[in-house]
């Protein structure tokens, strides 16, 4: 799972400066090769490090999926919280967050839900499959309209 990614709007990209765009904003090591993905659904090229796409490449796609006008999708893999929010078609937010354990990603879900002004209780939160447990996605009710894994 990687960290160093960034989307940038389709009509801004170019292969040519896509280096220097992504180490505006995460640390690139000499020569770390650099891979790029077309994200029709906001618009944007997804341009990561490494050639393993990024967890989040696969939640931006799968944002079409949901029919609620808030979609809050998040994945949870190797100590590493991967969030992507919506509403209606209009992304608003994209990142990944260190996070051992369950109750630190529910921390930082709640931080950016609260910075964006989405109420839980009206919202249903969505995790990739495999990457969440029965019993963690039952306690989430208190919270949520719903936790659901999106197949």
């Amino acid at each position: 799972m990687t960290g160093k990614f960034t989307l940038v709007p389709s009509e801004l990209f170019s292969e040519e400066t896509a280096r220097e765009t992504l180490s505006e904003v995460v640390l690139l090591k000499e020569g770390e090769p650099l891979s790029f993905l077309d994200v029709p659904f906001c618009q944007a090229v997804l341009v990561y490090a490494g050639q393993r796409r990024p967890a989040v490449y696969d939640m931006l796609m799968s944002l079409c999926k949901i029919r609620h006008h808030n979609k809050i999708m998040a994945s949870i893999s190797d100590d590493v919280l991967s969030l992507v929010v919506a509403q209606g078609d209009r992304l608003q937010f994209c990142n990944c967050f260190k996070a051992g354990d369950f109750t630190t990603a529910l921390y930082y879900i709640f931080m950016v839900l609260k910075k964006l002004q989405i109420n839980p209780e009206i919202s249903t939160l969505y995790f990739t499959s495999g990457n969440v447990s029965q019993e963690q996605l039952t306690s989430l009710f208190r919270y949520f309209k719903s936790a659901e894994i999106l197949q």
